[in-house]
């Protein structure tokens, strides 16, 4: 298994690579799950998670 940490300020493109990543894996049937640490209200894009038929889990303050 492999593990990959995204972090940065925002406006930096984390949601873009992500958004990527979970394409390229989609497109190569390999398996993927997005574990979001985030402060104060979600902010995760819901409909990319609906299109893409996704299962987010949020940890606040972890």
């Amino acid at each position: 298994m492999r593990l990959v940490s995204i972090s940065g300020a925002r406006g930096s493109g984390k949601t873009t690579l992500i958004r990527k990543l979970i394409d390229h894996f989609s497109a190569t049937a390999k398996r993927s799950a997005v574990i979001v640490n985030e402060e104060g209200q979600a902010v995760y894009d819901e409909v990319f998670v609906k299109t893409h038929d996704l299962t987010v889990e949020y940890i606040r303050g972890g």
